[in-house]
């Protein structure tokens, strides 16, 4: 039994006539006919009465007629979720994110705009540090990843530019250079820091080496941090400052102060990171909407 003898039962049970039904269908009655008997047989029951005059359901015949439409319109759903899932129009994305991509408001707009033009794609959200992601991304556990300055794998990987951001330098309020409207990458050499940092040059110590280098000082990190609020907890304590990005500076934080650095180019990235050469329709839905929103693709 197939699908093209169940639509064939269907139609003749709808017409209850083999030449209307056969016309319906592209097919000689006579074909028609073999078919419905080769369904029978293969059935063990009779489904139709036939005269010479007449064609009839029988009450196995109705029965059958009820659900052979089901199975015909299961099977139509199927194809049509399948052909969906294919053009990346149905189906599920696994996003890894940092938290500071939220605080740039970059996580929201990207789901956003992909859920008005993806609709049935759901998106499951995981927030994770950048290590973290990269590392569940290879192992196929994540999809995508949007993370901050993205280091190691980067033969395995694409990327697509998402926002920069300028850094700002946060104080304590009662710190000295909490005065100044402005501050100079020398004014910090003194300074321990607070910084997210996975290693001598991945996360946020790279943008601080860059600072050193601009004032020829070693920055002293002495608080590593896993994220920027834990980082900027520790500036609230007193133990020390933080260079962070803009975004996370516009956060309203007791005690803190924030304050532009005027002679650092340096800027805060974040990126679409995704594995080289997925064909994941999912995967290239995302890319687009970030390319649409202004995303560039990176080296």
């Amino acid at each position: 039994m197939d699908l093209r003898q169940l639509r064939y039962f269907v139609t003749l049970a709808e017409q209850l006539h083999f030449g209307n039904a056969a016309e319906a269908l592209d097919i000689a009655p006579s074909a028609l006919s073999m078919q419905i008997q080769s369904l029978e047989r293969e059935l063990g029951v009779r489904l139709l009465d036939r005269t010479k005059r007449s064609v009839s359901l029988c009450a196995a015949g109705t029965l059958f007629l009820d659900e052979a439409k089901r199975t015909l319109a299961a099977a139509e759903n199927a194809r049509r979720v399948a052909m969906m899932a294919g053009r990346g129009q149905i189906g599920a994305l696994e996003v890894g994110y940092v938290a500071s991509a939220a605080y740039a408001g970059i996580v929201q707009r990207l789901l956003a705009r992909h859920g008005e033009q993806y609709p049935q794609v759901s998106t499951r959200l995981h927030l994770l540090d950048s290590p973290a992601q990269i590392r569940l991304l290879q192992q196929r556990d994540l999809d995508a990843c949007i993370v901050r300055t993205h280091a190691g794998h980067r033969d395995e990987t694409d990327r697509i530019l998402l926002l920069r951001e300028t850094l700002v330098v946060a104080l304590p309020a009662g710190h000295p250079l909490a005065a100044r409207e402005s501050l100079r990458a020398a004014d910090l050499a003194n300074e321990r820091f607070a910084a997210p940092q996975f290693g001598k040059e991945i996360g946020f110590a790279r943008h601080l080496l860059e600072i050193g280098r601009v004032a020829g000082f070693i920055p002293n990190i002495e608080f590593p941090t896993k994220d920027f609020i834990t980082a900027l907890v520790h500036v609230g304590a007193g133990h020390g400052v933080a260079v962070v990005p803009q975004s996370i500076g516009a956060l309203p934080l007791p005690g803190l102060v924030f304050r532009a650095l005027t002679d650092v180019q340096d800027d805060a990235a974040l990126y679409l990171v995704f594995r080289q050469h997925d064909a994941s329709p999912f995967v290239s839905s995302l890319r687009n909407v970030a390319l649409e929103l202004g995303g560039t693709r990176a080296d």
